[in-house]
């Protein structure tokens, strides 16, 4: 593929790409620094005065880990991240951040949330673990949510492999860590970017592997701290497998997979974290392959970093509204629901 059809991919035009910006209130504070050590791509740093501020250089792709962690809700919502114009242009204005609607019963009254949809709006990537191990029958239970996802014609088409040998999660974090610290390198550098193009130009077309926030946040902050950042010094790794034969294909039967062992995992007091970095790394690490005695028709689609909570990381923050299109019995046309959003709901009162 010409370098000038992915050149807007990989090369966007930084002015147009905004960071997430976060603030602190000083008068909640209590300098614990949780906000910091829950910040995935390591956004915080602390003033003269112990007081978190946002780096001068930083990636925030509004996760709001921040926010979840903090004891005193002391962080503020600025602006969430947006990019305003070229190939990875978001909407016109920043979607308004909100709180999950207020729930109501089958006659339109108020209700509350059942224990699922509190799990469900609470559930948050864990980062951060306790020096514990996860004992074995409770990783299999978490297993057996897997086992029993739904799939396109019941065709089930997963394999789990699951990794608890402390040697053996170092391999895999020093070799996935070389592949991503060759990619951000090689996205930050003018002449090897264009060695990134066959990496998105397919089959299947995969730009978003280079998305801003993946690359610029994700890689980058794994190349700088280093290879306990692949693994996130998990004590136990969960790669699922799938069969690329799948009926309806293996991302949407993996997705539903991964997500029913997530929130049983977070019923039983376990964190998890997605790791496709893992996934992708172990695709092109043969060695690593005939050491897992996976072969074809077999995939890895992603991983599941797993352990206990270091300290609390759950919690329900804000997510991005977009308008809901419905088209009611009766109704002349489409109607699309508002909710009242206005770009203000964004921003809190700094």
């Amino acid at each position: 593929m010409p370098w000038e059809n992915v050149e807007k991919i990989l090369r966007p035009d930084m002015n147009e790409v905004h960071m997430g910006v976060m603030k602190v209130d000083e008068s909640k504070c209590n300098k614990c620094g949780l906000c910091i050590e829950n910040c995935p791509f390591r956004a915080w740093e602390k003033d003269a005065n112990d007081i978190p501020v946002m780096k001068e250089k930083y990636e925030c792709f509004s996760c709001f880990n921040c926010k979840v962690a903090c004891p005193n809700d002391a962080i503020m919502i600025v602006d969430t991240y947006h990019v305003d114009g070229g190939y990875w242009k978001t909407e016109d204005v920043p979607l308004p951040a909100k709180m999950p609607l207020e729930p109501k019963d089958e006659l339109g009254n108020p209700a509350e949330w059942t224990n699922v949809e509190k799990l469900v709006f609470n559930r948050r990537s864990v980062r951060n673990f306790k020096d514990k191990p996860v004992p074995e029958h409770i990783i299999q239970r978490i297993l057996e949510a897997g086992r029993f996802a739904p799939t396109g014609g019941n065709c089930q088409p997963w394999k789990f492999v699951v990794i608890t040998d402390k040697e053996l999660l170092s391999q895999i974090s020093k070799e996935t860590y070389k592949i991503l610290d060759f990619m951000f390198k090689s996205y930050i550098d003018d002449n090897l970017v264009k060695t990134l193009v066959p990496i998105i130009e397919g089959p299947p077309f995969e730009p978003g592997r280079v998305d801003p926030r993946v690359i610029l946040g994700g890689m980058g902050t794994v190349s700088r701290v280093g290879e306990e950042a692949v693994t996130l010094n998990a004590p136990a790794l969960i790669l699922i497998f799938g069969d690329v034969r799948a009926i309806s294909g293996i991302d949407i039967n993996i997705g539903i997979c991964g997500q029913n062992m997530n929130l049983v995992a977070m019923s039983l007091g376990v964190g998890v974290c997605w790791n496709g970095f893992i996934a992708n790394a172990i695709d092109n690490l043969r060695p690593i392959q005939r050491k897992l005695k996976i072969k074809k028709p077999w995939k890895c689609i992603t991983s599941l970093c797993l352990g206990y909570p270091r300290f609390k990381q759950e919690g329900v923050v804000p997510r991005e509204y977009r308008p809901v299109t419905w088209f009611r019995e009766g109704a002349a046309g489409p109607e699309v629901q508002q909710q009242d959003i206005t770009i203000k709901d964004v921003k809190e009162k700094a």
